[in-house]
């Protein structure tokens, strides 16, 4: 049983960000293999004791600070999913909480404190993207729509296999690759699905394909 745990499912989808979690979904139901999915919001009890992968999306300054008090007290938790080895997908502005601050004109409040970096906010910035990874082989695509800026020069952050973007949206549906890449990676804690797993990406790769050829 595959276990997804969709963080602040209510708050942090600003941007349609819910279709990463339909992504792995659809392709883990098609080729027959059994998941749960779990929704958390503010209040709950956030529990990746068994959790496979977390996906948490883009959100309004306003929610991401609600999101940001509330998921404080899973400081521990989360460090301890990382160093498990546990997949976390944080795109959009989410990925702001798992830095060591936030800093917004005068105001500055700590975050978890997982990755080494502050994100400042200042002018906004909107914009396509074209980023080569070692995640996958094509380049990945996709939109930027932020405040905030982060003060190391990376457009997409990974270690282990934590994995965070500014990008919004669906990034799973628009990256075939990386939507396969994950699942396989996933699919190595769970040998017996292994051999069930067969996506069919044909509609999602002439879409990329498209996207890719229309963008500067």
């Amino acid at each position: 049983m595959i276990r997804i745990v969709h963080l602040y499912y209510d708050l942090l989808n600003l941007y349609g960000d819910s279709g990463n979690v339909k992504a792995l979904e659809y392709h883990l139901k098609s080729s027959g293999i059994d998941f749960e999915t779990v929704r958390h919001s503010l209040g709950d009890k956030i529990d990746l004791s068994s959790c496979d992968i977390a996906c948490i999306g883009s959100g309004t300054e306003h929610s991401l600070m609600l999101a940001l008090d509330d998921i404080m007290k899973y400081k521990d938790e989360i460090a301890d999913f990382k160093a498990r080895g546990g997949y976390i997908l944080s795109t959009g502005n989410s990925l702001e909480l798992f830095g060591k601050g936030i800093k917004n004109g005068k105001k500055e409040k700590s975050a978890l404190g997982i990755f080494n970096y502050t994100s400042v906010y200042g002018k906004r910035v909107v914009k396509d993207v074209r980023i080569k990874t070692e995640l996958v082989e094509d380049e990945i695509i996709g939109f930027e729509n932020h405040s905030g800026r982060l003060d190391v020069e990376k457009d997409i952050i990974t270690e282990d296999n934590f994995i965070m973007t500014y990008i919004i949206g669906p990034i799973l549906v628009r990256n075939p690759q990386l939507n396969d890449m994950i699942i396989k990676r996933i699919l190595e804690k769970h040998p017996d699905d292994i051999d069930k797993y067969s996506p069919d990406h044909s509609l999602e790769q002439k879409a990329y394909d498209v996207f890719k050829s229309g963008m500067k």
